[in-house]
C-alpha cells in the first residue's frame, strides 16, 4: 500500500449530502468535479462547492511537487457539533482501509470547517491549509442582503419575524390586558428553543403532514388521536381539580394526576402504533420490535407511577408498589427477547425486496429484487446493466431503510 498525500475538503454541515445528495467521503478527481458540479446546480451561492473546484486547482499544483497525490471530500452530519465529528471519523476511517495517508492538504471556506483540523491532525501531519474566499459584488456584502438571506433560515424567521408577529396579534385582539398571554407565549417558545423541544415539535408535524400527503390516512388518524388524548385528560383532570373540597391540597392534585396518566400512556401507545405503520409502509418493518418494546415500557412505567400514587393516595399497601416494579422488570425483559424477533437486520428475508443498496461511499448500486433464505444471499440488479450482484449475509448490513455494501 502506497503513501498518499491527499488535498481535502471538509464539509462539516453536509451541504453535499443535503443539496447534492452526495455521500461522502468522495475520493479522487472525477468524482469531486462531478460532485461540485452537482453542487453548484443545486445551490450556485455555495461556497463549498467553490471550495471542492479550489481543491482539484490545489490537486494539480501538488502533483508537481509530490508523486502520490489524490484528492477527497468529506462531509459530516447536518448540524455541526458532537455528531458530524463522529461522521467525519468514520468516513476517514475508510479512507484509512484503502490508503496510507502520509499528510493532508486542506482547503477549507472558513472557520467552521477548520475546527476539524484537530481531527486530521490525529491521522497524519497537516502539510498545508488554505482558505477560499470567494469574491462577492457589493450589492451581496451589503447589511441587506445579509439580513435577507438570513431570514430565509427557518429558525432564523420563525424566532425575528414569527414570535413578534404573534405577539403583536395578541395584543391587538386582547389588548393591553394581554400581557400575560405574551408573557406565556414568549416563554412557551423560549422554553421550547433552549431546551431544544423546537426541532422535535416541528419534526412531528412535518411527520403529520407527510403521512397525510402519502395517503397514510391510518397513522394520520393516530398522530391526531395522539395529540387530542393529552388535551383531553388534561381538562378531564382540571375539571376534577375543582370539584374538590381542598380539604387535601397534595391528595386532590395527585387524584387529579391519576385521572391524566391514562390519557397519556394511551397517547404515546397510539403515536407509537401510528410510527410502527410508518415503518412498514416505508419497508422499515425492522423498527416493529423497537416500537412494542418501548410501548410495553411506557405501560411499565405507568403501572409503577400509578402504583406510587395509589400508596401516596393511601388507597394501596405500600407493597404494592415493589410487587409493580418487579413485575414490571419480568415484562420488560420477556418483552425485549421477543422484539429481536421482529429485528430482520440480522436474517434474510422477503422484507429485503424493494431496497436501495449503495456502497459505503453512498454510490447508488440499485435495487433488492431477490432474497434468499436458503442459501442466505440478497439479488442486487444495477439499474443501467441490468446486471444481478449476489451479496452473502456477511457482505452487507441495514443502515436506514437501505442495503448497505460492505466493501
Amino acid at each position: 500500500m502506497k503513501k498518499k498525500i491527499f488535498v481535502i475538503c471538509v464539509d462539516r454541515d453536509n451541504d453535499l449530502g443535503r443539496k447534492a445528495n452526495v455521500r461522502g467521503p468522495v475520493i479522487g478527481r472525477e468524482r469531486n468535479l462531478e460532485a461540485a458540479q452537482k453542487l453548484i446546480l443545486a445551490d450556485p451561492s455555495e461556497s463549498d462547492a467553490n471550495t471542492m473546484f479550489a481543491a482539484i486547482t490545489k490537486l494539480e499544483e501538488a502533483k508537481k511537487l509530490y508523486k502520490n497525490v489524490e484528492i477527497v471530500t468529506i462531509t459530516g452530519e447536518g448540524k455541526t457539533g458532537l455528531k458530524a465529528d463522529k461522521e467525519i471519523n468514520r468516513q476517514l476511517d475508510i479512507i484509512e482501509k484503502e490508503y496510507l495517508v502520509d499528510g493532508w492538504i486542506l482547503i477549507t471556506d472558513g472557520a467552521e470547517d477548520s475546527q476539524v483540523i484537530p481531527i486530521l491532525q490525529s491521522r497524519a501531519k497537516i502539510i498545508s491549509t488554505e482558505q477560499v474566499i470567494i469574491k462577492q459584488a457589493q450589492a451581496v456584502e451589503s447589511t441587506f442582503y445579509t439580513i435577507k438571506e438570513a431570514l430565509k433560515d427557518p429558525g432564523i424567521a420563525r424566532l425575528a419575524l414569527g414570535v413578534p408577529g404573534i405577539l403583536l396579534l395578541t395584543f391587538f385582539f386582547i389588548g393591553e390586558q394581554s400581557v400575560q398571554v405574551i408573557a406565556l407565549i414568549a416563554g412557551a417558545y423560549l422554553l421550547l428553543k433552549g431546551f431544544g423541544i423546537e426541532d422535535r415539535v416541528f419534526g412531528f408535524i412535518r411527520m403529520i403532514t407527510s403521512s397525510l400527503t402519502e395517503q397514510r390516512y391510518m397513522s394520520f388518524v393516530m398522530y391526531i388521536a395522539a395529540i387530542l388524548l393529552p388535551l383531553v385528560g388534561i381538562w378531564t383532570a382540571y375539571v376534577q381539580l375543582m370539584s374538590s373540597e381542598f380539604i387535601d391540597v397534595s391528595i386532590d392534585i395527585a387524584g387529579a394526576m391519576r385521572t391524566l396518566y391514562p390519557f397519556v400512556v394511551s397517547s404515546v401507545i397510539v403515536l407509537l402504533a401510528g410510527r410502527a405503520t410508518d415503518s412498514v409502509y416505508s419497508k422499515k418493518a425492522y423498527k416493529l420490535g423497537d416500537y412494542i418494546v418501548q410501548g410495553l415500557a411506557i405501560v411499565c412505567a405507568w403501572a409503577i407511577i400509578d402504583a406510587g400514587t395509589l400508596v401516596f393516595l393511601r388507597q394501596a399497601e405500600l407493597a404494592w408498589l415493589p410487587a409493580n416494579i418487579m413485575l414490571s422488570f419480568v415484562i420488560l425483559v420477556i418483552a425485549m427477547r421477543i422484539g429481536k424477533t421482529f429485528d430482520v437486520r440480522e436474517k434474510i428475508t422477503k422484507l429485503f425486496i424493494g431496497l436501495n443498496a449503495i456502497d459505503e461511499q453512498g454510490n447508488y448500486l440499485g435495487r433488492v429484487v431477490e432474497a434468499n433464505k436458503t442459501k442466505q444471499v440478497i439479488i442486487i440488479q444495477e439499474p443501467t446493466t441490468m446486471k444481478k450482484l449476489e451479496k452473502k449475509r456477511e457482505q452487507f448490513t441495514i443502515s436506514n431503510g437501505r442495503v448497505l455494501v460492505i466493501s
